[in-house]
């Protein structure tokens, strides 16, 4: 409705703008024309009449009666419109103003002589007007439109009857000059005007109220009556006719537009185009409509058509893809197995073949949702693909697939994503800090500071068996403490890079010492990873500090010690299914150095936690208690500190252990002393577990342990019994470990 409202609005512009542009050009050339009229009319009455006077001063001059010709004159100066008249001599001074003119002729003749008579008040004139009439000896006329004024400058010539008197010496003798008004003139043409300004305006009121009935009538009701009944069409009313008898172009349009109705109603060709728009069309304009979006058809055979929209060339960094196999097209030079490619190809097959199927219930198996694909340039994009099917008939003739880059969106979520993970971390280590004080996490920090700088000083060094194996252990370490600490993500990035060094070390062993190890991606993130979550706990820290919360009595940092590590073993029993009871004992209140102890004792905790003690059914099965006791004893003896880790499980299995140093390369085939099966266990790489778990199986733990007692000159000894259990004993300076404080 606006719509048609604007044309008309337009049309009706359109004509009041011409119809005043012609009333403007009308009035201005009539207007025009006449003064021209007017103007020429004066100057002809003008000039005729200079010539009549000048024909009757010369007569009366003839006779000598200076006088007369002066009245003549001043009669003509007062008549209406003459503002001025005069006669000049040739030097520019005024005639009849003195008697040099009589006195000539009086000397000239004897048989005349004339009377001096009153004579004019004399005067000169010099203008450009009067020098160009001397010059060119032809009238001149001259039009002061600002003053409404005409000036007129005639030549009086020197006639062979006056040269009698006045000589032969020049052609003219003098001229003539006129100055009238021209005001009447000018207010007839205004008075004119306002008429012609007035008539015109009438008649192009009259014009426009006629034009605007007839526009009204020819062209805004027809189509308002056509838009009435197309959007009534267009509802799905298929019964209205467009009810117009005229035998114009509207009409001929009704009649097109009324069969057009008739045929959609007879042969159903309304569900028909409607069907199509949705297969054919929709998707196209959702294309044309959003930049990010790309639109190909494949043909039964799987390959694409011709049409194929240009965005796809950018997003895929490829030209010329109709005639490409679709599973070519997606892949390319990715490394896709043979399995995604069937998988690729079945989707294919069904959405052309298997008609019976709901296509909603075939793209639960879309393999292109939120693929990840790298190009040939290296860039990675993340896609969607919406797959529609094209009929003829009962047979499907085409797939329309419609991409879609969700490369920043999946990018976008995942930021989302991690920093809900940095701040749910954060909530973690405030309550872990204050709940368990800030000095424990301060320490923490120096050594995962130390972690992190090793890793970034020897990131390039990774190929050195001895740097990736310190690296292996230090961040098996962290990972640890970081469980220990609930620094959750922490203890996942360390995960993820023992990850990474796994693959480095069994890239290593495969190569059987070939130059270089197996290139891996993703490690200097994650270290970046490590170093900003350093970062966070590190601020945490200082702005918590305040706010910890020490135990009532005795040694603080022994008493967070036995709570966190109770929490510890509590949580990985869970996570093992198992039912474990952690005991301490101490014959001392304060623990020497026991925060250089912590990561060896968490390694020694975790291992006999998921090692040494059995599940439940295990237990029962051999006539143990369901809950397995995890003992960790402090004895201060002779200047000695000697810890022991003890279980009550199922103890060493010298013959597993045996079999495994050997597959892993670490002990020769054939019969070993339990010394050296045990020298093994603290070997690094060695693990008794085949599957890696975030609890262990890295095979590092032992050798961690043993690499931190050597560092305060301590021992380690074990013992063990089958079906009894293990202990793990620890015996440590106390000079060492004083110095550590």
């Amino acid at each position: 409705m606006v719509q048609i409202r604007s044309i008309q609005v337009k049309l009706i512009s359109a004509i009041l703008i011409i119809l005043a542009l012609s009333v403007f050009l009308s009035i201005y050339f009539t207007i025009t024309n006449q003064k021209n009229n007017l103007l020429d009319a004066s100057q002809q009455t003008l000039s005729m009449n200079t010539q009549v006077l000048n024909h009757t001063i010369r007569n009366i001059m003839l006779s000598g009666e200076a006088p007369l010709a002066n009245r003549t004159m001043r009669d003509l100066r007062e008549m209406d419109d003459f503002l001025e008249y005069d006669i000049y001599r040739r030097d520019g001074s005024l005639a009849f103003s003195n008697y040099e003119t009589m006195d000539f002729v009086n000397n000239f003749q004897d048989d005349v002589m004339f009377e001096k008579t009153p004579r004019l008040d004399g005067s000169m004139i010099n203008d450009t007007g009067f020098e160009e009439v001397l010059r060119f000896k032809t009238p001149l006329v001259t039009l002061d439109e600002e003053a409404m004024e005409m000036e007129y400058y005639f030549p009086i010539l020197n006639y062979a009857d006056c040269r009698t008197c006045h000589g032969d010496d020049h052609f003219i003798r003098g001229i003539s000059y006129f100055r009238i008004s021209l005001s009447d003139i000018y207010s007839k043409l205004n008075s004119a005007g306002t008429i012609l300004t007035l008539f015109f305006l009438a008649v192009g009121f009259i014009i426009f109220f006629w034009m605007l009935v007839m526009v009204r009538r020819i062209i805004v009701k027809p189509v308002f009556s056509i838009g009435g009944v197309v959007s009534r069409v267009g509802g799905g009313d298929l019964d209205t006719r467009i009810d117009l008898n005229q035998k114009d172009e509207f009409g001929e349009l009704a009649g097109q537009i009324n069969e057009m109705i008739l045929g959609l109603k007879k042969s159903k060709l309304l569900e028909i185009e409607n069907t199509r728009i949705e297969a054919r069309l929709e998707e196209s304009r959702k294309y044309l409509d959003n930049i990010n979006e790309g639109l190909l058809l494949l043909n039964p055979d799987f390959t694409i058509t011709n049409e194929v929209s240009s965005f796809l060339n950018k997003l895929f960094e490829k030209e010329n893809l109709a005639g490409l196999h679709f599973t070519d097209f997606i892949y390319g030079e990715n490394k896709a197995s043979e399995e995604q490619k069937q998988e690729m190809e079945m989707f294919l097959d069904f959405l052309f073949n298997n008609k019976t199927a709901a296509l909603s219930m075939i793209m639960e198996i879309n393999p292109v949702h939120d693929m990840h694909l790298i190009l040939e340039s290296g860039r990675e994009i993340i896609i969607n693909g919406e797959f529609q099917r094209i009929f003829d008939g009962e047979d499907v003739q085409n797939v329309m697939v419609l991409f879609q880059d969700m490369t920043d969106i999946v990018i976008a979520r995942e930021a989302l994503e991690s920093e809900k993970m940095m701040r749910e971390s954060e909530l973690e280590q405030i309550a872990a800090i204050l709940q368990h004080g800030p000095q424990v996490f301060e320490d923490f920090i120096l050594a995962a500071d130390g972690v992190y700088n090793l890793l970034i000083e020897n990131i390039d060094n990774l190929g050195d068996e001895e740097i990736l194996a310190r690296v292996f252990r230090d961040t098996h370490s962290l990972k640890g403490t970081a469980r220990y600490l609930k620094f959750q993500r922490l203890e996942k990035i360390s995960h993820e890079l023992e990850e990474k060094f796994a693959a480095l070390r069994a890239g290593g062993d495969e190569s059987n010492g070939t130059e270089g190890a197996p290139e891996i991606s993703g490690e200097k993130e994650l270290i970046e990873e490590m170093g900003s979550e350093i970062d966070i706990v590190r601020k945490i820290v200082k702005r918590f500090k305040n706010f910890s919360i020490e135990p009532e009595s005795g040694d603080p940092e022994l008493s967070i010690f036995k709570t966190r590590l109770s929490e510890m073993v509590s949580e990985i029993a869970d996570e093992l299914d198992k039912k474990i009871v952690l005991a301490f004992k101490s014959n001392i209140e304060s623990i020497p150095g026991l925060r250089k102890l912590q990561p060896a004792l968490f390694h020694l905790v975790r291992n006999a936690a998921d090692h040494g003690i059995e599940d439940t059914f295990q237990r029962v099965a051999a006539r143990k208690e369901e809950s397995a006791v995890l003992t960790l004893s402090f004895i201060m003896s002779e200047g000695e500190l000697r810890i022991e880790v003890k279980d009550d499980g199922q103890g060493l299995d010298f013959s597993a252990i045996e079999e495994k140093a050997v597959e892993k390369g670490i002990l020769d085939a054939g019969s070993h002393s339990s010394a050296e099966i045990l020298k093994a266990m603290f070997t690094s790489g060695f693990s008794s577990r085949d599957q890696v778990s975030t609890i262990s199986g890295r095979g590092v733990g032992l050798d961690a342990v043993q690499a931190d007692v050597h560092k305060l000159k301590g021992k380690i000894t074990v013992r063990t019994k089958t079906g009894k259990g293990t202990s793990f004993l620890i015996t440590i300076p106390t000079v060492e470990l004083e110095s550590t404080e």
